[in-house]
C-alpha cells in the first residue's frame, strides 16, 4: 500500500506530503525493528529527491538504504534500490556506472517471483534503453523499449519508441502507430501525470518535423506545464531549448530569445547541482573499490591454491580433447564461410532491387520475386487476387521504403501512398495498430 501511495504522490510531483509520508513510515518501522519498511522509505525518499533535482540528498538516502538491505533476500527491493542507483547516475552523466547499476536491477529483477512485482523489469528495460541510446547503441535501445513493452505497456514507453522510429528510422507511419497507442493510454491517467509530459514532447517533435510548427509548441508548453507541477525541472531545459528552435521557425525573434534565456538560466543552475552530485557518485565508487580490494586479498590465498590443483586437471582435459576441439573448429569456420557468402548475396540481391525500385524500373517486381519467392507465395495465399502493382508495393514497403521515398519513385503523391496502404491492409486483413513493414518482415520469415 505505501508503495502504491508512494508512487501516486510521486508521479504527481507532491514532494512535502511525500516526504512527511515516508518519514512516518520510516519512524513506525524503525520503532517496529522492520526492516524491510526502513529500506522501502530511504529508497522511496532517495527517488523523490532525485525526481526534483537534489541528487546529493538522493544519493545519501540510496546508500542507507544499501547498507540495511545487505544480507536481506528481497529481490523487489534489491531491483529498485539499482533501479534508481542507475537513474541517478544516468542525469548527472556517467552513463558507464549508469549502465552497470542497471544490469545490476536486471539481475535481480529477473529473479522476482511475484508477477505484479516483476512489472518494475518495466521501467528498467527502459532506462536501459535510454542509456544505451546516449552511448549510441541505437539498436539495443529498440531492444529493450520492446522489451519493457512486453512486461507492461505504458504511455511513455509508447512514445519513446515512437520517437525512437522517428529519429533512427525516419519512419512516420511506424511513429504515429505508437503515438496513437499512446495518447489511448494517457485517457485512462490523470492530467498532471509525468508520462503526459513526455508523450507530449515526443509529439512535439513528430509534429516539428512535418513542419507544424504551432502545434508543435502548443505540445511542448504543455509538457513544460506538466513537468513544472510534478517537479521534475531537470527534464525542462530540454524543452525551453525546442520551444526556441520552433519560435524561430515561426520567425518570433523575441520569444526565441526569451527561451534560450530561461534554457540557459535553468541549465547552469542544474550543472552546479550534478557536478556536487558527480562528487558524491564518484567517492561511492572509490569505497566500493576498497572494499573489493580488501575481499581480493582474502581470496588470493585460496584463489591461488584451488587454480594450482585444476591446473592439472585442465592441461589433462586439454591433452584429451585437443583434436576435437581441432576438428570443430574446422567445421564452423566452414559454416561461417558459408554464412559469410550467403549474406553478401542477399545484400547485394537487395541492393539490386533497391536500385532498380528508385529507377522504378519495370524488372523491379521480377526480381523481387525471384529473390522473396515464399513471400509472394504467402502474400498469395492471404489473398490470391492481388495485382502485380500491389504486390509491387508490398515490395517496396518490406524493402525499408518510407512513404514519402514510395511517393518519390513511383511518381504519386504522398497522399496516394496513404490511400494505397489502407486498401492493402483490408486486402491482406491487416489490424490498423499493426505496422505495415513489421507484419511483412515477420510473414518472410516465417
Amino acid at each position: 500500500m505505501l508503495i502504491k501511495v508512494n508512487e501516486n504522490l510521486r508521479v504527481s510531483g507532491r514532494k512535502k506530503e511525500l516526504i512527511d509520508l515516508n518519514t512516518k513510515f520510516y519512524n513506525i518501522s524503525k520503532k517496529q525493528d522492520y526492516k524491510k519498511g526502513v529500506v522501502i522509505s530511504y529508497i522511496n525518499l532517495g527517488n523523490m529527491y532525485a525526481t526534483v533535482g537534489m541528487y546529493e540528498k538522493a544519493f545519501k538516502y540510496l546508500q542507507l538504504a544499501e547498507e540495511d538491505l545487505e544480507g536481506m533476500e528481497d529481490y523487489y527491493l534489491y531491483t529498485r534500490l539499482y533501479q534508481e542507483y542507475g537513474q541517478a547516475n544516468f542525469v548527472i552523466g556517467l552513463y558507464k556506472k549508469a549502465i552497470k547499476y542497471n544490469s545490476r536491477s536486471i539481475y535481480y529483477g529477473k529473479q522476482i517471483k511475484d508477477k505484479h512485482d516483476r512489472e518494475i523489469l518495466s521501467v528498467v528495460y527502459a532506462n536501459r534503453a535510454d542509456f544505451l541510446r546516449e552511448t549510441n547503441s541505437v539498436d539495443s535501445s529498440l531492444i529493450y523499449l520492446h522489451k519493457a513493452l512486453d512486461v507492461k505497456p505504458t504511455p511513455v514507453i509508447n512514445s519513446t519508441i515512437a520517437n525512437h522510429y522517428l529519429l533512427f528510422g525516419k519512419n512516420e507511419d511506424s511513429a504515429q502507430v505508437y503515438f496513437n497507442r499512446a495518447f489511448s493510454l494517457l485517457e485512462k491517467k490523470d492530467y498532471w501525470d509525468s508520462q503526459r509530459a513526455l508523450t507530449y514532447f515526443y509529439y512535439g517533435n513528430f509534429l516539428f518535423e512535418k513542419q507544424d510548427y504551432s502545434q508543435a509548441l502548443d505540445y511542448y508548453i504543455k509538457s513544460v506545464e506538466i513537468l513544472k507541477k510534478t517537479q521534475r525541472i531537470y527534464q525542462v531545459p530540454v524543452l525551453y531549448q525546442a520551444i526556441a528552435k520552433t519560435y524561430k521557425k515561426l520567425n518570433n525573434n523575441s520569444k526565441e530569445k526569451d527561451y534560450l534565456e530561461k534554457y540557459a538560466k535553468l541549465n547552469d543552475s542544474l550543472e552546479k547541482v550534478w557536478d556536487e552530485s558527480i562528487n558524491t557518485s564518484v567517492d561511492k565508487m572509490i569505497q566500493e573499490k576498497e572494499k573489493n580490494d580488501i575481499e581480493k586479498k582474502y581470496s588470493t590465498i585460496v584463489y591461488n591454491v584451488i587454480v594450482f590443483v585444476l591446473l592439472g586437471v585442465i592441461v589433462f582435459v586439454y591433452w584429451v580433447y585437443q583434436k576435437r576441439i581441432t576438428k570443430k573448429r574446422k567445421i564452423i569456420e566452414e559454416k561461417e564461410l558459408e554464412t559469410e557468402s550467403l549474406m553478401k548475396k542477399m545484400s547485394a540481391n537487395d541492393e539490386r532491387l533497391v536500385f532498380l525500385a528508385k529507377k522504378n524500373d519495370p524488372l523491379f517486381f521480377n526480381e523481387y520475386q525471384s529473390a522473396y519467392p515464399e513471400l509472394v507465395e504467402k502474400l498469395f495465399e492471404i489473398n490470391p487476387k492481388l495485382s502485380a502493382n500491389e504486390l509491387s508495393f508490398c515490395a517496396m514497403i518490406q524493402l525499408g521504403f518510407s512513404s514519402k521515398e514510395i511517393a518519390q519513385y513511383g511518381f504519386m503523391q504522398h497522399r496516394s501512398v496513404q490511400t494505397k496502404k489502407n486498401r492493402l491492409r483490408k486486402k491482406l486483413n491487416i489490424p490498423s495498430d499493426v505496422d505495415l513493414y513489421f507484419f511483412l518482415q515477420n510473414l518472410n520469415s516465417k
